[in-house]
């Protein structure tokens, strides 16, 4: 049984109701895109734990437990996923899109949490001129964009005028203090300006019953809902939702709507949702579904992976970590798990120590399955597998 929190309530970092609920509580692996020279290193590291809570009001789901000291986004912080042929194109149409109808070629642009730059890069050798970029883990190794990252966390203090349009993409979901973190950005933002923000859609967690998508970093999560809730706080009423990468992640365009919003259909607006909001019982169903199925799917896959034999896990990224983790599969079990990225190979998964290897594993060992992560990916995976010639298994987490 989870122990009761119930008697020390939190209030929601989105619409600050105090209207939430204890959830789930999870012993959580450690960074998840942290890897490790050495083995002794990583056997090491340390574990934090996720609490997790929801908001009856706007449906949010936050780690309460989140300490941002425990956090490093330093330059060997690698969430790079750019190595993967699908997620490239995934990318540059993304960019090709966000250029053609916003006319960003003749824009002035910020990407805020640009990480390595991969998406900057994009856009910049797009036409995109005007850009600029900010994250602390950036390491310069582009002569083509070094120019234009400051490697620090964004502030408006760096930005001299304001600017049309603003991309955050993978960064709102690291952030304990939202609703003060798009404050920020929207203080730099002109008045006919537009955001794009792209993050994790909890509602594809839960119908995915994706255990391994919790993460210690990851202290937000949303949901249509609170989505909507939290930029229509700053003004911005003509707010458009689409779905990236088969669904896992929310696509959401916004900029403040002034020639349709009356007052009167500003309110009307208001308490449609308020009305909607106020359907706690919905929210209250989407909590237990998380408590339940985070207890099943766990259970369930301790079960299966207690009768597998020689298998890998394929990505070194966050879900595979954190699957290793919260199964707690030791070395013994999994010796390696294949990355494509180059720059993780011949090093350590944090806790469990799994050898990250390139695919040529499996033309070196005698592997029957391979366990894929992400189901994005999972033709790529197969075919690159197949290339090696292997003749196994794959058990795809979808």
């Amino acid at each position: 049984m989870q122990e009761n929190y119930h008697k020390n309530i939190k209030i929601c970092p989105v619409c600050r109701s105090s209207e939430t609920e204890f959830i789930y509580q999870l012993e959580s692996a450690p960074m998840q895109n942290k890897i490790y020279d050495r083995l002794e290193d990583a056997l090491r590291e340390n574990k934090v734990k996720i609490t997790l809570w929801g908001c009856k009001n706007c449906s949010f789901v936050f780690n309460a437990d989140f300490n941002p000291e425990n956090i490093d986004y330093s330059s060997d912080y690698d969430n790079t996923q750019e190595y993967s042929q699908y997620f490239l194109r995934y990318i540059k149409r993304l960019g090709k899109r966000l250029i053609k109808k916003y006319d960003l070629k003749n824009k002035s642009v910020v990407e805020v949490g640009c990480g390595k730059g991969g998406f900057l890069k994009i856009l910049y050798q797009s036409g995109v001129k005007n850009i600029k970029g900010f994250d602390p883990s950036y390491v310069d190794h582009d002569e083509e964009i070094d120019n234009l990252v400051i490697k620090k966390y964004f502030s408006p203090e760096f930005l001299k005028e304001k600017v049309d349009f603003v991309v955050c993409r993978h960064v709102l979901e690291h952030i304990p203090n939202p609703y003060e973190f798009v404050n920020s950005i929207v203080s730099c933002l002109k008045d006919d300006g537009v955001m794009y923000f792209e993050f994790p859609s909890l509602e594809w967690i839960v119908k995915h019953k994706a255990f391994f998508d919790f993460y210690y970093e990851h202290c937000n999560y949303f949901t249509k809902d609170s989505v909507i809730t939290l930029f229509r706080q700053f003004g911005f009423t003509s707010i458009t939702i689409n779905f990236g990468l088969k669904g896992q992640y929310f696509q959401v365009e916004m900029r403040r709507d002034n020639e349709r919003n009356s007052v009167s259909e500003t309110e009307k607006d208001k308490e449609a949702l308020r009305k909607i909001f106020l359907r706690k019982n919905i929210a209250e169903k989407l909590f237990r579904e998380i408590s339940d199925f985070l207890e099943s799917e766990i259970r369930k896959w301790k079960d299966m992976v207690e009768k597998l034999d020689n298998f890998v896990v394929w990505g070194a990224g966050a879900k595979g970590i954190t699957f290793l983790n919260r199964l707690n599969i030791p070395q013994e079990k999994c010796r390696y798990v294949i990355d494509i990225n180059p720059k993780k190979h011949n090093k350590f998964v944090p806790i469990t120590g799994q050898k990250i290897v390139s695919p040529q594993i499996l033309m070196e060992e005698n592997i029957k399955n391979i366990i894929v992560m992400n189901p994005a990916y999972k033709d790529e995976i197969i075919s690159c597998a197949k290339k090696y010639g292997f003749q196994g298994n794959f058990i795809i987490l979808e």
